[in-house]
Formats: C-alpha cells, sequence, structure tokens
C-alpha cells in the first residue's frame, strides 16, 4: 500500500521542505564554486549545469578569508564571493553569507555558509578528504545522521578535486560551554552517551590509532616543551619515559574520534552531536573518553572556580560508562593527552592565541600553564603504575 505526503502528517512535511531548503542552499554554494574560471582552469573541473544567480557586492563587503596555497577551495571560495553576491534560487534568492569558523594553516579551514536561518558547514583541506567523506556515510548507514538522538553532522555534498566537505550544521553548546556555565554533570553525560553508542558501532574504517601511534606523537611534544624550557623537556621526557613503561593492554579496536575535546561533544538536547572527524581511526573507547577527560579537566586548571563542575562532568562520564571503560587504560589515555595539551601553550599556535588576548608576560604565562599540564599528567601516570 503505497502512502501520500499528506498521510504521513505535517512532521513529514516540515522535514522534507528543511531538506529541500538545504539542497538548495548546497547546490547554490556547489555550483558558485565550480563555475569560478579559475577552479575550472586549474582543477579541470567542468561547471554543474544549474545557473548562478549573483547580485553586486561593494568592496567592503569582500569576503576576508587567509592566502593559504595549500587550501585552494579558499581561493576559489573568495574568488566566487567576489565576483558577487552568491545567491540562493531555491531560497528566493537569499544571499549566501560565509564566516570563518576555524582555520590551521597548512591543513583546514571551516566556514559556515548562511542563507537566512539555514546553515551549513564548509571544510576545506589541504590532505585528500575522501576517507573523511566515506566515514561520514558510514555513520550515516549507521543510523547516526538523523535529526534525534546520538548523532554527527550528514555529509550534504564534496567536491574532491578542491578537497572540500560540505555537511550539515549542528547547533547545540559544546561541553566545552556546558562545564563553564554550571552544568559539569551534563556534559559528562553526553560524552557518555556518544562512547556507549561508539561501543556497538559495526564501522571499522580509519588507520590503528592506540598507544603506539600516541607515544610517537608523544616524541614530537616532548620537543616542543624542551625547545621552550630545559626543565619542561626534563620533566616531559620523564613522563613520556613512564607512559611507554606502562602502556595499557588493547583489545578489539572500535571507531575513535582521535580528538574528542570538550567542544567537540554538543549538547543537541536529545543527545549529542560530535563534530570534526578528521582524525579518526581505530583504536581503544579509552582513547577518546581520555581525551575528553583532559581536555575538561583543564578548565579547572585555568578556572579555579570550575574545579567542582570538571569533577561532576568526571563523575557522570563514569557513571555512564561502567563496566564499559578499562580505569588504568582511561588513566594511561587521559595522562598523555594532558602531555599533549602542555605542548599547545609554548608552541606556535599557543603563543599565536596568546598575542592575540593581549595578556602580560605572555611567556610566563604559557610556561606555567604548560608546566600546570604536565604535573597533572604526571600525578595520573602514577597512579597507572
Amino acid at each position: 500500500m503505497h502512502s501520500s505526503n499528506k498521510d504521513k502528517g505535517p512532521a513529514h512535511s516540515e522535514r522534507t521542505n528543511a531538506a529541500l531548503t538545504k539542497a538548495a542552499l548546497v547546490t547554490s554554494l556547489v555550483v558558485a564554486i565550480l563555475s569560478n574560471p579559475v577552479s575550472q582552469q586549474t582543477e579541470r573541473i567542468p561547471p554543474r549545469s544549474a545557473q548562478v544567480r549573483r547580485a553586486p557586492r561593494s568592496d567592503e563587503a569582500a569576503l576576508d578569508l587567509p592566502d593559504d596555497p595549500t587550501l585552494p577551495a579558499l581561493a576559489e571560495i573568495r574568488a566566487a564571493s567576489s565576483a558577487g553576491t552568491i545567491l540562493a534560487p531555491g531560497l528566493g534568492d537569499c544571499p549566501i553569507e560565509f564566516i570563518l569558523r576555524g582555520y590551521t594553516p597548512g591543513s583546514r579551514a571551516t566556514l559556515e555558509a548562511r542563507a537566512g536561518d539555514l546553515r551549513v558547514a564548509v571544510k576545506v583541506y589541504a590532505d585528500d578528504p575522501a576517507p573523511e567523506a566515506e566515514l561520514y556515510e558510514s555513520l550515516a548507514s549507521a543510523g547516526l545522521a538523523g535529526d534525534s538522538g546520538v548523532r554527527v553532522p550528514p555529509l550534504l555534498d564534496w567536491v574532491r578535486g578542491l578537497r572540500v566537505l560540505i555537511i550539515g550544521w549542528l547547533e547545540g553548546p559544546t561541553a566545552h560551554e556546558l562545564v563553564k556555565g554550571g552544568q559539569g554533570a551534563r556534559a559528562g553525560e553526553l560524552a557518555a552517551a556518544w562512547l556507549r553508542r561508539a561501543a556497538s558501532l559495526p564501522v571499522r574504517l580509519g588507520p590503528p590509532f592506540g598507544a603506539a601511534r600516541v607515544l610517537e606523537m608523544a616524541e614530537t611534544w616532548v620537543a616542543t616543551l624542551a625547545s621552550a624550557d630545559a626543565a619542561l623537556g626534563s620533566d616531559a621526557a620523564a613522563l613520556a619515559g613512564r607512559l611507554a613503561r606502562t602502556q595499557p593492554k588493547e583489545h578489539a579496536p572500535r571507531l575513535v574520534h582521535g580528538t574528542m575535546y570538550a567542544r567537540h561533544v554538543l549538547d543537541l538536547g536529545d543527545g549529542p552531536g560530535v563534530i570534526d572527524w578528521q582524525r579518526f581511526g581505530q583504536g581503544p573507547l579509552e582513547l577518546d573518553a581520555g581525551i575528553f577527560l583532559a581536555t575538561v579537566s583543564r578548565i579547572a586548571l585555568r578556572h579555579e572556580p570550575l574545579a567542582g563542575e570538571v569533577a561532576r562532568a568526571e563523575e557522570a562520564l563514569r557513571a555512564g560508562t561502567r563496566n564499559l571503560l578499562d580505569e588504568r587504560a582511561l588513566a594511561w589515555y587521559q595522562s598523555v593527552t594532558l602531555l599533549r595539551l602542555a605542548a599547545k601553550p609554548v608552541g606556535s599556535a599557543g603563543e599565536t592565541r596568546l598575542l592575540a588576548s593581549g595578556k602580560p608576560d605572555r611567556q610566563t604565562l604559557a610556561l606555567s600553564r604548560a608546566q600546570a599540564l604536565l604535573d597533572q599528567a604526571a600525578r595520573l601516570a602514577a597512579a597507572v603504575c
């Protein structure tokens, strides 16, 4: 028996209309980017058949994006925008606005594309994003790209030649914001809900991502700390040595996010949303849980009055993953992540952020933050032994 949209009720119609408007925005974005003459010449990609509609753009409204030759899509988006405001014909010629939301030089950038109340994320990369695109498709097949419950952003479209992904926009406070806002328990509950779902996922994509790989990465973190301060380098080397001697035993690997920072876990109301999957792999769930706890605990080091909320987040995660995680392995991954975080304040990106903050005596502040994170990591590592 066949049923019509009318039979399915207003909720179905609303979802259908939302999907159509989102498709109109995505189509307008992709057509505009691929219709740029520079893109056609350098990437040898034929433009899609739809016509790009534009409105005149003033010099003051020109899109300001980083000039990064490793991210060719940024130049194409800038060129497409500079030719005139991009209009979305399927949305009543609503203008499409771009906002730069994140940028890692030589690696990736994230832009928000907005047309009226509709938003999508445009992610551009230096490397081929095909593995991440495949992951999003696999997660969608596992039921995680819907509009309720535990979920990830859906993949809406992608342009391999320009290394661009266009994905759905998930809206909600991050776990980091929840802790700072006095809702630490909620933050921990969201992370636990994701870990429980990840434990049953059949997705087997991604490279090995366990203790051995993390220890290889740790060599770079130790070197960064040593170049900033000899004493920090000595403490970091001692910590890395202890972690190498106490590697946890690992069992059947699962899909891991790889950078499950508190800011990558969102509160969507009826469950968590987990974003930014470019570092995914196959490893132990304790990896993601340890990363989450390390980034949450860092909040208390910078904002001591929030220590109680941090403790409530940790308690909620442990309560929600009881009999799922190995406590010794969890402490190990939390410790090694704190080593990673300790290198950030004294690295080039950390220096840039401190410079932008305008805080006095920035070098002393960076060294102090690194030492506090190392001390906490050492305490956890000692408990693992």
